[in-house]
This record gives structure tokens, sequence and C-alpha cells, in this order.
């Protein structure tokens, strides 16, 4: 993966620290109303080392870039900013930045999201130092609903959250999210070089803790220490299950974890991405098309056969497909079983 070309968007005067403990990887785009409070509680923290904030600001349409360049100003020690003079993608944004951390631990943080405790980084550090088989930790966090669901505050982690995660732990269900962004702090030289696959998947936390509790367990610690907003400007608003392109670069991105981790989790993987498949049947382009939905279903069912009759029969139902699809699928099974014979 070539970046070098983002490297000119660098605004100019920034003098951070030559060897920082810790790299703060703060990802921005439309946060106008949120960019200060998210910075504010960053500069504040109460270390005793080095720490530098990486941001990607990608273009905003709105006053993001002014803010960042203010905070960039004023904190030149601080801060080493890229002010994108076009949209480059949140992903592409956010590979860019975190492979220009050059902090011993790494926390990434989008720019509607903020901590409230100054002591957040110390907190890690010194859990990470005294644990050095940990490749991670990450604490409780509050889920503030602004997208006007008028939901009540939650926070993340129950009193009984699991004290150690494993690889495993991640791929339980489709969509496993227990590990609010903003609170993981993970050590660089497991994550310094990304495989390919990470540029092309959509999500960028749950292949990355993946990578990372194959090198270590992820370390959980109680304190509640961080806010996440959930708000119409984040980036799990452009996730939609409706989407045959999302859901197919959900199948791609499970598809490569699986060999990543060298198939050790392979049924539970399979299971995620039946799923999947069968979510395609109900998405926007084929809702309407009998055919398509006919064509998706037999593609899962192909993945993934059902044990029984009546099995079928429920899935035929859930899936709004009538039954004669099951004689059809039974047909092209006796073809594909002729053909291999000969």
């Amino acid at each position: 993966m070539d970046f070098s070309h983002l490297k000119e968007h660098l605004f100019p005067g920034s003098k951070v620290a030559e060897h920082p403990k810790v790299s703060v990887c703060l990802i921005t785009y439309k946060h106008e109303p949120f960019l200060e409070t998210c910075l504010e509680s960053i500069i504040s923290q109460q270390v005793n080392f080095p720490f530098e904030i990486l941001i990607g600001e990608d273009h905003s349409p709105d006053q993001t870039a002014a803010i960042v360049e203010k905070y960039a100003l004023k904190y030149p020690q601080l801060i080493k900013a890229f002010i994108r003079p076009v949209n480059v993608g949140a992903k592409f944004n956010f590979v860019h930045c975190f492979l220009e951390c050059r902090g011993e631990y790494i926390v990434h943080i989008e720019g509607d999201d903020y901590w409230t405790d100054p002591r957040k980084l110390q907190r890690q550090v010194d859990f990470l130092d005294q644990h050095p088989n940990a490749s991670a930790c990450f604490h409780n966090a509050t889920i503030v609903f602004e997208d006007g669901s008028g939901k009540s505050p939650q926070i993340i982690n129950p009193p009984d959250q699991k004290k150690w995660i494993q690889t495993g732990d991640f791929l339980v269900e489709k969509e496993t999210w227990f590990m609010a962004t903003a609170s993981v702090m993970m050590r660089k030289k497991i994550v310094s070089d990304l495989p390919e696959w990470f540029l092309h998947s959509k999500s960028g936390d749950i292949p990355l803790y993946v990578i990372l509790a194959e090198q270590g367990d992820i370390a959980y610690l109680e304190p509640n220490m961080s806010v996440y907003r959930k708000n119409e400007g984040g980036l799990s608003y452009t996730d939609n299950t409706s989407s045959e392109e999302f859901l197919n670069n959900r199948i791609f991105m499970y598809s490569k974890i699986n060999e990543y981790t060298q198939f050790k989790y392979d049924s539970q993987i399979r299971q995620i991405v039946f799923e999947y498949k069968l979510l395609l049947i109900h998405s926007s382009q084929n809702q309407k098309n009998a055919w398509r939905k006919a064509y998706f279903f037999l593609k899962a069912m192909g993945y993934k056969t059902p044990a029984s009759r009546s099995e079928w029969k429920y899935y035929l139902k859930i899936y709004g497909l009538p039954i004669p699809v099951l004689k059809i699928y039974h047909s092209l099974r006796k073809i594909v079983n002729v053909s291999s014979s000969h």
C-alpha cells in the first residue's frame, strides 16, 4: 500500500516529539460540532511521557478543517495534521494516518467521540508496560445517542465482561461489537504491516482486532473513560445491510479473516458468511426480483446446506420463496454431481 502522495497534505509547522510513547490517530470528517470537545479531551491528558496526535481531515464541507488548523497552530508540539484538498475516503484517510504513527502504542479516535478521564492514556500505558504479552487493552465506554432515536445513554460493557479477549470472541456472530474504537490502545509493532485485504475491507475494527488477538490476548480494563457518539455523521451510519455492495464486502472481509487465521475458526466464520449470503436475498437490488432472490438463496444454501426438509421449508418461508425452489436446488445438485463424476 503506497500512501506517499498523501504526505503532501501535511499542514506546516508541526514540531511533535521525535520519539513519542503514544500516537493518537484522529480521523475526522464533518465533525464541526464535536471536534473541539474531542481535541480538548486529548490535549488535556495527564501523562509522564511524550505523545503525538496524528489528524487526518478528509476535506469536510463544513468548518472541520478550520478547527484542525486552529489547533495545529496552537499546539504544534502535539499535533501533526493532514488536511486533504480532496476527499480520499474514510479507509485511505485512516490507514495513511495510522501508518504515520510512530509511538510504541497507538490509539484510534474519531472526531465525534471523546475521552472523559484525563488519566486514560497513562492508565493504559502503565497496563501494557506491565503486561508485555497483551497485544492491546480497552476500557468501558458510554454510548450517547444523538441520532434522533431518543434512547438514553448506555454503558457498552456489562459487569461480567470477559477480562481477556481472544480471536474467537470477535467471531461469535456477525458484527460482533463490544470494544469502543476510542477505548483501544494497541502495540504498534503488531499492526505496523497491515495485509493488503485490510485496505479493501469496509470495516476496520473487526479485522484490526483479529490481527491483534492472533498475536496476544486483548485485556479489558473496567474504568469507563470515553464517550461514543452515535449520530448520523458517524461511520456506522454508512453501513447498510440492504446494500449488495456492503454485504459482498462483509463476505470478502470474513473470508479473508478465515484465510488469515489459517481456518482455525472456520465453522464460526462459515456461519457468519452464510448469514450475509442470506441477507443478499433481501438487498435493495433483489427485493422485487423473484429470480434474483431465488438465485442468491440457492448460492447461500450451497454454502451451508440445511440438514432437513423442515429446515429447508423454514428458510423458504422466512425469505418468502416458493417451495419449487427446493426442487430446483436438488436438480442443480444432481447436475453438479453427474458432471463431477465424468
